[in-house]
């Protein structure tokens, strides 16, 4: 068994059918199935059947998805010691493009004085994006706007911050809610207080940057809710005005993660406390 036909079968599962696991796998979908076709042909046993649109395990694939995940594991595994071995090494770091903008410069300078042997690679994406990237091993850790609880993860809080509702300075607004795209910690939080505030039946529009968010809302055109971090310093920060959202959920909790037991995980808890002195500073 070749290990790219037992990661397209995980694929294929993981990311609930070949659509899904040609976009995972960066690959079109007849790839896809010539791969699994290959691999049962080879194995002399069906993995999927199909009822109506959608694939389902066959016992004999339900018993294989088990050892194919334990087989990619030990790969990734051993990619990452020879990874590490060196005197210096690459470390695969996510970052929200707000986390990247705000927080991160001063902590990646501390890491080359204090950690030189480590070179940061670093890859944008959103929260959700980004812990998936982990759970796959493409990245080593992550900074992300939330704490996901999962069985496969360590989770280092690092920050939180207040919650704003954030207006237009001295002007009407529209009833908009300006958010950024999907996946965003910012958006899930801002779409979260809206529903608990009773104004479900405002119109959501979605901007690709925090600095259009705030542009539009400078411009009296709505209004979000999002970190304290992303408006303090802001080019609109003084056409804004701002107050901290009502309800429970008042504040917004940053961290970083990693997949529990990576060969990477000392390096990374470091990258964590570096992060917590700069804070303290």
């Amino acid at each position: 068994m070749e290990l790219i036909g037992l990661r397209t079968f995980k694929a294929i599962v993981d990311e609930d059918g070949i659509k899904g696991a040609s976009k995972a796998l960066h690959t079109v979908p007849s790839n896809v199935s010539a791969r699994i076709q290959k691999l049962e042909e080879e194995l002399g046993v069906p993995l999927f059947t199909l009822r109506g649109r959608k694939l389902h395990l066959t016992p004999q694939g339900q018993l294989l998805y088990p050892y194919a995940a334990q087989m990619i594991e030990l790969e990734n595994n051993a990619r990452t010691e020879l990874r590490r071995s060196g005197d210096i090494f690459e470390l695969r770091i996510g970052t929200t493009e707000t986390f990247a903008a705000t927080f991160l410069p001063d902590t990646l300078k501390k890491l080359k004085q204090h950690n030189a042997k480590i070179i940061p690679k670093i890859i944008t994406h959103t929260s959700a994006e980004l812990i998936s990237c982990v759970l796959k091993n493409s990245l080593d850790c992550a900074f992300i706007g939330t704490e996901p609880i999962h069985v496969d993860l360590c989770c280092y809080p690092l920050i939180e911050e207040s919650l704003l509702v954030v207006l237009p300075k001295d002007q009407e607004h529209d009833s908009v809610l300006f958010v950024r795209d999907e996946g965003c910690a910012y958006r899930q939080a801002a779409v979260s207080w809206q529903q608990k505030t009773g104004r479900s039946d405002e119109q959501i529009m979605s901007m690709s940057s925090v600095e259009g968010v705030l542009g539009c809302i400078a411009a009296g055109l709505g209004y979000t809710v999002i970190g304290e971090s992303m408006v303090k310093g802001s080019r609109y920060e003084n056409s804004l005005s701002t107050r901290l959202v009502d309800g429970p959920a008042t504040t917004f909790r940053l961290s970083l993660i990693c997949r529990k037991n990576s060969p990477f995980q000392h390096d990374i808890e470091a990258i964590a406390k570096l992060f917590k002195q700069e804070d303290q500073g």
